[in-house]
């Protein structure tokens, strides 16, 4: 697989737009789609031509992908975004990487992609507006166990983290449930 977005700060070298060609090296045509689409539209000029050949000659993909937009609304900058990292929270296997991302990542989104791929969180969405497909819900990474979802909540809320409240309503929610976070 060519960049993962969960490791190694990549989602933000990234969104600040530093991509090279190589970031969409080695990437699936059909599951990374919205990943492709996203590089070469957000890749430097001198960089996109190289890119969309590339991306024609591997991928069977013509010219540069239409932003994805929020139908709902418009104006909704991270439609797009939310899309990509959705489609490669899937992608990414690694449990170590997501809980890095889940505790330290300074990005929302990758974060709680990160935690609820861990946990089977998913955040309610908010009532009938245009952010409400906003849930972060992802199918929890195969291989989880109860204790390894109890370990995360509870390294999330001894360290402050930024889903601490979340973390503790996971716990919460076990403990009655004997069960993931059951809220997907």
């Amino acid at each position: 697989m060519g960049v993962k977005i969960f490791r190694d700060d990549n989602w933000h070298r990234i969104t600040n737009g530093v991509i090279s060609r190589k970031d969409i090296m080695h990437l699936d045509g059909e599951k990374d789609r919205e990943l492709i689409g996203y590089l070469i539209a957000h890749a430097p000029k001198p960089c996109r031509g190289s890119m969309m050949e590339y991306a024609a000659e591997k991928y069977s993909m013509d010219g540069e992908a239409e932003p994805r937009i929020n139908i709902d609304d418009p104006e909704d900058t991270f439609f797009w975004e939310y899309a990509v990292l959705r489609e490669q929270v899937m992608r990414e296997e690694n449990r170590e990487a997501l809980r890095s991302a889940a505790i330290n990542c300074s990005d929302y989104g990758v974060a709680a992609f990160a935690f609820c791929r861990l946990t089977g969180y998913s955040f309610p969405p908010n009532e009938c507006d245009a952010y409400s497909y906003r849930t972060y819900f992802c199918d929890i990474l195969p291989g989880t166990a109860p204790w390894m979802i109890t370990e995360l909540c509870r390294k999330m809320i001894e360290e402050g983290g930024r889903f601490a409240d979340v973390a503790k309503e996971c716990l919460r929610n076990r403990k009655d449930t004997n069960q993931r976070c059951g809220f997907s």
